[in-house]
């Protein structure tokens, strides 16, 4: 490894097992850590056996990059990283993983893909996005779980527009957002020609309200939506639900 753990200080490994599949992820301590939402966006990932090429938008720590290497050995990723910081932290995770033959991190702003990518050279595009308007609620004082969390440095339909500029005609868009912001997330992919095309709604528990949104929409895809059955994080006992057991490789 070029960098060692003290350049990263204070950081933790925190080994996640997705699917029976592990992966190891560097995060800092004090700084942005993923959470269950990426977990929740991996699993909902249909990789099709022609795919090639997929691109994560905001990679972060690199996770969903890491699952989907460990999970789909035919293809190639390219996570997007706008933050220095939790770019070199996704590279070293790269290398810990030994999975640089298929995932490699970049250190570029939205603005600056279309310098950077040809348009149409992805699959599949996915990403996990700042889910608040930039003056919408508190903004936390930690720089980098600010512009995570919320639409500072990007916004929905910038990441829509550029999505669409990466993908290849019918490839596919995987995305997960608040339920709120629905009506604007279906209006902007179909603004940008892509069809929405499948929907899951998940729920902390059984009997509340939607907590995310899963989304997959097709580049100039057919109309006609498919709304899939909900996903129950917790069982009236607040353990995972044996769907969540079953993604984390848990359930026997």
């Amino acid at each position: 490894m070029s960098l060692t753990m003290k350049e990263f200080s204070p950081a933790t490994i925190d080994s996640i097992s997705f699917h029976n599949k592990a992966v190891e992820v560097i995060q800092k301590k004090a700084g942005y850590r993923f959470a269950i939402d990426a977990i929740l966006l991996s699993d909902f990932i249909k990789v099709k056996a022609d795919d090639k090429n997929i691109i994560d938008i905001g990679t972060g720590s690199g996770i969903i990059a890491l699952l989907l290497a460990k999970c789909f050995l035919h293809i190639k990723i390219t996570g997007i990283e706008l933050q220095k910081g939790l770019f070199e932290l996704a590279k070293e995770s790269v290398r810990l993983n030994r999975l640089e033959a298929q995932v490699h991190i970049e250190n570029v702003a939205i603005k600056d893909i279309k310098k950077r990518f040809k348009a149409e050279g992805f699959d599949a595009v996915v990403t996990n996005p700042p889910y608040r308007r930039f003056k919408s609620g508190r903004i936390n004082p930690t720089e980098e779980k600010a512009i995570a969390r919320h639409e500072i440095k990007t916004n929905l339909e910038e990441i829509i527009k550029i999505s669409s500029y990466l993908l290849k005609a019918k490839g596919s868009l995987f995305l997960i957002h608040l339920p709120e912001r629905l009506a604007e997330l279906i209006y902007q992919l179909k603004r940008c020609n892509i069809e929405p095309k499948r929907m899951r709604f998940v729920y902390s528990r059984e009997g509340e309200d939607a907590a995310f949104v899963l989304m997959e929409g097709a580049k100039a895809g057919r109309e006609g939506l498919k709304i899939e059955r909900p996903l129950y994080i917790y069982d009236k006992s607040g353990e995972y639900t044996d769907e969540m057991k079953s993604i984390y490789g848990e359930k026997k």
